[in-house]
């Protein structure tokens, strides 16, 4: 971070002459960054801790299914949002003019929350706070006076998000995309939305596309398509097990079929002999949260046996629903110490870290994505420069009611300063920015990810770039009271 060190002292027969000195500090600072360089870019395949954990302790590693082993490519987004476009024309006899709207890959992201009162997307940040132009009413953006007639305010209580739905994994961004769409088209052809009515409609037949198999059906048909090779994925396990402390299961709300085609994918026909345990349509959160008996799962017929009672969980059998209590009582690891994989923050991670004190581990796969752009020279710069503005702005603020020419000039730089937000913003998204900051505030996201979450990163495998015995620690970043200190600090730029 750029320090700026000036003196506050003023007297009332120099106040004037102070517009020179914020120009000299503005041309010195930014001339300082123009030289500046990132020594040691941030690799997009690290893993990053949030709190410490050591690899060394954990016996068990526990991975969810869909986007933590297996990563989609954005062609499930299209292939969701056509399914549920057809659901809602065939069965709620939508107009069929909704077919000639195109999926939109670069709309939306996730973290997002849908105000389905008002049919509005917004980016919310850790404090409740809209960030301003990131309010859309179908895909027309809100522009500040509307926000604020809406909302009343650009901090919303917790009472009013309760009601609103966030999109929380990434199967929620063709919920994104169908509901923009169809608000665009009733406030542009047909003049209203029933709000409501609309959301509980695209819920029930986003439900359709997934529990009637056609979904499932259409990626195991084409799965090249759909799905990564994620070749580095049966390396790490190979590399996992090679210490026979360590032990690996599955549980996942897909159901065995459809994970046993992508796995044989990315894997190999033999992958089920990396897994002690493996759990299918498990039906979480309601696996952390019911008793549900477990069944145990026939794979010739793809049915449960519904006359035989589970008592045990034995290796290389496939065991269907079940709950979390009935698992913990009848794993059998050589270490309990567990490590949970899951890229959704409430179904996966929330209750093994809150109610179970497991370890977990966010899989996000946007953030390879994020971090090579903020590697760029471009996005650097503009950032600390924002950072600049920020603090000659802050240290001369006073005089906007004592100088008129200084008025002036921190006008200029507040303008500036907002260009540059809006810039930094639009590396990421020209909608909605980062997944992980609204300005300099993290996300209603990034919050929950840095509660539920030991450590993130984007793929499982990128772990296969540290020992199984590896440490991984938090950073000690500084509280707003604190001087910003770490010997990385020291030599980060030049």
């Amino acid at each position: 971070m750029l320090r700026i060190i000036t003196k506050r002292s003023i007297s009332l027969h120099n106040k004037c002459s102070k517009n020179k000195e914020i120009m000299n500090l503005y041309n010195e600072s930014k001339a300082k960054i123009e030289l500046m360089t990132l020594k040691s870019p941030i690799n997009p395949r690290g893993v990053f801790a949030q709190n410490e954990l050591n690899l060394r302790h954990i016996g068990a590693f526990g991975f969810d299914y869909d986007y933590t082993l297996c990563v989609y490519k954005k062609e499930l987004n299209k292939l969701i949002y056509n399914l549920t476009m057809n659901v809602l024309i065939e069965d709620k006899k939508y107009p069929n003019a909704l077919k000639s709207l195109p999926y939109d890959f670069d709309f939306a992201i996730r973290g997002l929350h849908f105000d389905i009162e008002n049919s509005c997307l917004l980016k919310i940040d850790a404090f409740n706070t809209i960030q301003p132009g990131s309010v859309y009413r179908g895909r027309r953006r809100l522009t500040n006076e509307e926000i604020l007639k809406q909302y009343k305010s650009f901090n919303l209580p917790d009472s009013k998000i309760k009601k609103m739905m966030q999109l929380n994994d990434l199967f929620s961004l063709p919920w994104a995309g169908i509901l923009s769409n169809i608000v665009d088209y009733c406030d542009n052809v047909i003049g209203n939305v029933i709000a409501y009515t609309l959301h509980d409609d695209v819920k029930e037949a986003v439900g359709k596309v997934h529990s009637s198999g056609m979904m499932y059906k259409a990626v195991m048909g084409n799965i090249e398509n759909y799905v990564h090779p994620n070749e580095n994925l049966r390396p790490y396990f190979e590399t996992l097990l090679k210490n026979k402390s360590k032990e690996l299961f599955i549980i996942s709300n897909s159901p065995y079929n459809f994970i046993n085609a992508g796995m044989t994918y990315m894997m190999g026909d033999d992958w089920r002999h990396f897994f002690k345990y493996i759990i299918v349509s498990a039906k979480k959160p309601d696996f952390f949260k019911k008793d549900t008996p477990f069944r145990l799962y026939d794979e010739q017929l793809n049915t449960v046996v519904w006359f035989r009672q589970v008592d045990e969980l034995e290796e290389g059998k496939i065991y269907c629903n079940g709950n979390i209590n009935a698992f913990s009582k009848m794993a059998n690891f050589k270490n309990p110490n567990v490590l949970y994989f899951g890229d959704h923050m409430f179904s996966d991670l929330a209750d093994p870290i809150l109610q179970l004190g497991w370890r977990t581990a966010a899989i996000v796969p946007e953030l390879a994505r994020e971090i090579r752009l903020q590697n760029q020279k471009d996005y650097i710069r503009n950032i600390v420069w924002i950072d600049a503005l920020t603090e000659i702005y802050e240290r001369y603020q006073y005089l906007k009611d004592e100088c008129n020419d200084c008025a002036k000039i921190l006008t200029e730089l507040e303008n500036e300063r907002k260009e540059a937000r809006e810039s930094a913003k639009a590396k990421f998204n020209p909608h909605f920015g980062s997944l992980f900051r609204t300005y300099n505030n993290m996300t209603y996201f990034s919050k929950r990810l840095s509660r539920l979450a030991d450590i993130y990163t984007s793929r499982v495998s990128n772990l296969n770039n540290y020992s199984d015995r590896h440490s991984f620690y938090a950073r000690r970043n500084a509280l707003p009271h604190e001087t910003p200190l770490g010997f990385s600090k020291l030599d980060m730029y030049e």
